[in-house]
């Protein structure tokens, strides 16, 4: 049985019963669902229960004026776009309605068809400022399918298995170590599907306290907790009509799990602080690197869910497992990386390439695009091995070329390079003990968290956007 499409939900503000029959028999009748209001007072309390896409509002109601009820609208949502309707066309009460930030103003009597019109013109607006918010606070850079580099047999099983899940609307888990790429293949999902000009949003479970979890997610009312002083969209409400990419979803707390399969089952959402359930189009993709199998039987993520997410899953390959795929990923990233820094790379030298193939990544392709930031930094042509980090000048394989090329080690520059490595290989597999989970790695390290930080930033272990 196919599931229907949510619609879009009109609030129609006007005290004439005969109007707001017949708006809200031709609104119906276009596919939206009308929800009525008569006064300022039940306008407010049905836009603060009802959740409406768009509001139209009549300037003249018989407790006040349409305005007081734009103004408790701005507050509660400054993005809420609302048209006004009056059969007292002034142009002074349209300049008023405009300054409060009213989106546009009809007189009545109204054509079916201008309200048509400036309802999907006032729908398309919302989903540019969320669309556009929601890319600024991310603040990444949006990936590709090209991103999705290497010739080996183990990326392209893994494009194929993406060609052919990605139209179909199925939910996606994505399981990899962490640094392999998950976020560039649910984009390439994405960019494949029939969601393609809908959102991408993108949200790191792990990035997140506890408290702000389900706010990201579902969004909040005005005062629903201190600090709340707007209405705020989750992350669910913006990728309406496109994807939703939930990463390191293993980390998600046990009481938010609940609220996603509930979600998941119902396709509908409740806001923080809120009373009416959001209809909601969104295609869930999500990735983890944490081992389900283990999160099952110790009871840290719910079997339910986990069965509702695994419909499809997609295994990516860590670094280790396509080794000849390096040396395309290294032309791939200096190239990137010489348009950001506004700095031409010219590759690197055999030297150095024989020192990263020697490399066990254990941050995969992350730690390669990071380490390559860096030395190309350093670098005055050719990234050379001294550009490199010292982890890899401090590799066995690494130190005898040096010595060829006749530039001394001393006793004390080895003893250094053997220490970062040990130290950097320590925290990697504390932060893999720990899920990436900074407090808890640092607390186990015996260090605080800015140590802890200075030292991912020293080992180019940060995330990328960092």
């Amino acid at each position: 049985m196919a599931r229907a499409t949510p619609r879009t939900r009109v609030l129609l503000v006007d005290d004439e019963p005969e109007i707001c029959w017949i708006l809200s028999r031709a609104l119906g009748e276009l596919g939206y669902e009308v929800v009525t209001a008569e006064s300022v007072v039940t306008a407010v309390a049905a836009f603060e229960s009802q959740a409406p896409e768009v509001v139209m509002l009549d300037l003249r109601l018989p407790d006040g004026d349409g305005l007081e009820v734009l103004r408790r609208i701005r507050e509660l949502d400054e993005h809420a776009p609302v048209v006004m309707l009056t059969g007292h066309g002034t142009i002074e009460s349209a300049v008023r309605a405009m300054k409060l930030g009213a989106f546009d103003y009809l007189i009545k009597p109204v054509h079916l068809e201008e309200v048509r019109v400036v309802i999907d013109k006032g729908l398309e607006t919302r989903r540019l400022v969320a669309e556009v918010q929601t890319l600024r606070a991310e603040m990444r850079q949006r990936a590709s399918p090209d991103d999705l580099v290497g010739g080996s047999a183990a990326m392209d099983e893994l494009r194929r298995f993406i060609a052919q899940v990605a139209p179909y609307d199925v939910t996606i888990l994505i399981r990899g170590e962490s640094g392999t790429g998950k976020e560039l293949v649910a984009h390439a999902i994405h960019g494949q599907s029939k969601r393609r000009r809908g959102p991408f949003i993108p949200l790191d479970c792990a990035a997140l306290p506890e408290t702000l979890v389900e706010s990201e997610l579902f969004g909040h009312e005005r005062g629903a907790f201190t600090g709340a002083t707007q209405r705020r969209l989750g992350r669910f409400e913006l990728a309406h009509g496109g994807t939703l990419f939930l990463d390191e979803i293993g980390n998600l707390p046990l009481s938010t799990q609940m609220k996603l399969l509930r979600v998941l089952e119902d396709r509908a959402i409740t806001r923080l602080g809120g009373r009416g359930q959001i209809p909601i189009d969104v295609r869930i993709v999500a990735a983890t690197h944490v081992n389900f199998e283990d999160a099952l039987r110790e009871g840290r993520f719910r079997e339910d869910l986990y069965h509702r997410l695994n419909e499809f899953t997609i295994h990516v390959p860590p670094l280790r497992e396509r080794a000849e795929d390096l040396g395309q990923l290294v032309e791939h990233f200096l190239g990137r990386i010489g348009e950001e820094l506004g700095k031409p790379v010219t590759g690197v030298t055999a030297e150095a390439l024989e020192a990263l193939r020697a490399y066990p990544w254990p941050g995969n392709v992350r730690e390669l695009r990071n380490a390559l930031k860096r030395a190309a930094v350093l670098a005055e042509g050719p990234v050379t091995l001294r550009d490199l980090p010292g982890e890899f000048r401090g590799r066995p394989g690494a130190l005898r070329p040096a010595a060829a090329g006749g530039t001394p080690t001393t006793l004390k520059d080895l003893v250094r390079q053997v220490v970062e490595t040990a130290e950097r290989d320590l925290i990697v597999r504390t932060l893999e003990r720990t899920r990436w989970n900074r407090a808890q790695t640092a607390r186990l390290l015996g260090i605080n968290y800015k140590t802890l930080y200075n030292k991912l930033k020293e080992y180019a272990l940060l995330r990328e956007e960092e």
